[in-house]
């Protein structure tokens, strides 16, 4: 999964356990040195675009109709667990997804409870009872840090909610192929980016009129085009792959 590349020891947050804990301000983002992708909400797509691929992966589930379910994500490396975005502690892009903005928190329903629980990753060294801001205050009320997390949570999943829509229109016009692309390395070498899927453009340009003005009024339509306009960003992601590996090559 995802989360676990980046989330060591999620613990639900129980302000009885923690009512002494503190959250420390992330700036070092070598907790996602590992991430190749990142879940990405539809809102982000025009920001995201500009950096990053974007892509498709299936998430394993169905919905009511039978049909499989998709979810986007950003490519940030082209292996798994190397994430080309981060150099040492520094996140090396202009954008950073809400996914790994909102760590080290994130929230997950729970059976039998109506609201979502939150979580924190208790291996992170940010979560601690010495520095940063109290995440409660007198009779286990929200402090401000934990109020404006729960606020960011809220808005986050919301969106992903929004974003499975987008899917699962994407799903039903039947407009998604397998991507495949062949990297070349210093050296001769090759790299196969595969496994992911992609908007196909003959069946985008084959859906009927009725369909295009539909997704062209709802915004869906330039979400699909800001998809496929971000698979440039491949050819980013390989030239980033090659210099580390040039680094690499000469001890640096």
């Amino acid at each position: 999964m995802i989360e676990s590349a980046l989330y060591r020891e999620p613990v639900r947050l129980d302000p009885a356990q923690h009512r002494a804990k503190k959250i420390a301000e992330l700036t070092d983002f070598s907790v996602a040195a590992r991430m190749h992708m990142a879940f990405l909400t539809a809102i982000e797509f025009p920001q995201a675009a500009l950096e990053f691929p974007i892509v498709f992966i299936p998430t394993g589930e169905r919905d009511a109709g039978g049909r499989p379910m998709v979810s986007p994500i950003v490519l940030l490396g082209l292996v798994a667990g190397e994430n080309l975005h981060v150099a040492g502690s520094r996140w090396d892009a202009r954008y950073i997804p809400a996914f790994i903005r909102r760590y080290p928190f994130f929230s997950a329903g729970i059976a039998g409870e109506n609201a979502p629980a939150v979580f924190v990753d208790a291996a992170w060294d940010g979560f601690s009872d010495r520095d940063g801001e109290p995440l409660f205050e007198a009779g286990d009320k929200p402090a401000p840090a934990l109020a404006r997390v729960l606020q960011f949570l809220e808005r986050f999943d919301l969106e992903a909610q929004r974003t499975l829509a987008f899917c699962a229109r994407v799903v039903e016009l039947d407009l998604l192929k397998d991507m495949k692309a062949d990297i070349s390395l210093p050296g001769g070498g090759k790299l196969a980016v595969e496994g992911f899927l992609t908007i196909d453009d003959d069946r985008l340009l084959a859906i009927p009129d009725a369909d295009v003005v539909e997704l062209h009024r709802s915004g869906l339509l330039m979400l699909m085009q800001l998809h496929q306009l971000s698979l440039a960003n491949v050819r980013h992601l390989a030239e980033r792959k090659s210099k580390r590996l040039e680094r690499g090559a000469a001890g640096g």
